[in-house]
């Protein structure tokens, strides 16, 4: 048997690479080019720019919704004719109620953790996402109810030491560490709970990715313009000390925390086309990072964190300590790999409930059982139960968990 071999692969798999290029195109432009992007020194219409963009996907949200209206349609018929329809209908609206609340807290986290980046990014450390396998997995298990297994056990612990170490050898030990530690890893919680219970709101309450995508737009929209209105007409003069921390701008001899006018006096035809494309690259990784959490888990969202921090890795140019950190990072995506069960680790039973494994097992047992039904032979049950002996330890198969494992 080989020692390494290929767990689940298909052909949606490419959602990652997509939302990766996205991811890349968004932190290059953000990164390389600070200095001279406007936008950047303006968090409230980085967020106009953000949330205009995810709310244009109520197009594509709409064509989906009018090819389900039929069927919507037949359902309707179906639920009046039975005998139980009062009572469905109060759990619609309990439903309903549920899934507004779920909508407003992730669009909530959504926008606390994107307006937090944009107004103190000079302060976030960047390789905190290797921690992120930790927020996912506990948020996971309290929402998701999603256990670990061994194997990804073993990969998590594994990835969070290289972490560590990788984060110890890059860090700018000063008095402020611990200040952009706590907001990094605040930073990271929202994100991580967020796509979690956007996967929840997928799983539970048949939202879809498109439909996510846009209450967030919407909602940044909304925010970001009240938010940008306020800036402009109040001038900064005795600021408190997380405001004097943020980005501001000056305009006309005056200190806003933002101000509209100031972006859009120094508009340039190049600005506009950043503006275009930072637009597109955010929503795109956003709704991706949505499709991917639906498809597969909320784990293989880090997959497009990863990539883009492989390129802001030498975003200061080439050093010898570069090497060790891709020799780290190339381990920790080795070992996310093994995580998402896309590669599996043939050892100390550590492929023995990857979720290719557990679908063969539970495949045996149906033909197991179906040869002792059709033979009327008492050695097909022995066989099925002398099989179920042997794995009294771990959890039985079932078909209908078999997607929510990590």
């Amino acid at each position: 048997m080989k020692i390494i071999s290929l767990g689940d692969i298909n052909k949606k798999l490419l959602f990652i690479v997509v939302g990766s290029v996205c991811k890349v195109v968004t932190e290059l432009i953000l990164f390389f080019f600070t200095d001279d992007i406007i936008i950047n020194k303006h968090p409230f219409m980085l967020g106009i720019n953000s949330g205009f963009g995810m709310s244009m996907v109520f197009i594509p949200l709409l064509v989906l919704k009018y090819k389900s209206r039929k069927k919507n349609l037949n359902q309707e018929k179906i639920l009046i004719s039975n005998p139980s329809f009062q009572e469905n209908i109060e759990k619609n609206s309990r439903t309903k109620l549920k899934k507004m609340i779920i909508i407003f807290l992730f669009c909530l986290l959504d926008y606390t953790q994107k307006i937090l980046s944009y107004s103190y990014s000079q302060y976030i450390i960047n390789n905190l996402w290797i921690f992120d396998i930790a927020f996912l997995a506990a948020f996971s298990l309290c929402i998701l109810h999603l256990k670990l297994y061994s194997h990804q056990l073993v990969s998590s612990l594994i990835m969070l030491i290289f972490g560590i170490v990788l984060n110890l050898i890059n860090f700018e030990y000063d008095v402020t560490l611990i200040y952009k530690l706590l907001l990094s890893f605040f930073i990271g919680a929202c994100y991580n709970l967020a796509i979690v219970l956007a996967k929840y709101g997928m799983d539970s309450l048949f939202m879809n990715p498109f439909e996510i995508t846009c209450y967030e737009g919407i909602f940044a929209l909304i925010v970001n313009i009240i938010s940008i209105s306020i800036s402009t007409n109040v001038e900064i003069i005795d600021p408190s000390l997380p405001i004097k921390l943020a980005k501001s701008c000056t305009y006309k001899g005056k200190t806003y925390v933002d101000n509209f006018w100031a972006y859009i006096d120094s508009l340039t035809p190049i600005e506009i086309v950043i503006f275009i494309i930072q637009m597109f690259s955010r929503t795109l990784f956003n709704l991706f990072q949505h499709i991917i959490a639906k498809d597969f888990t909320p784990s293989h969202c880090i997959f497009i964190l990863i990539i883009g921090e492989i390129v802001l890795l030498f975003k200061k140019g080439f050093k010898a300590r570069k090497i060790a950190d891709l020799f780290i990072i190339a381990i920790e995506i080795f070992m996310l790999l093994v995580f998402t069960e896309i590669i599996e680790l043939n050892f100390c039973k550590l492929q023995k409930n990857t979720r290719k494994n557990i679908r063969q097992r539970e495949q045996l047992l149906i033909e197991l059982d179906q040869i002792s039904d059709d033979s009327g032979d008492i050695g097909g049950g022995v066989l099925l139960k002398n099989y179920e002996d042997d794995d009294n330890d771990e959890r039985l198969p079932n078909p209908d968990e078999d997607d929510k494992i990590n």
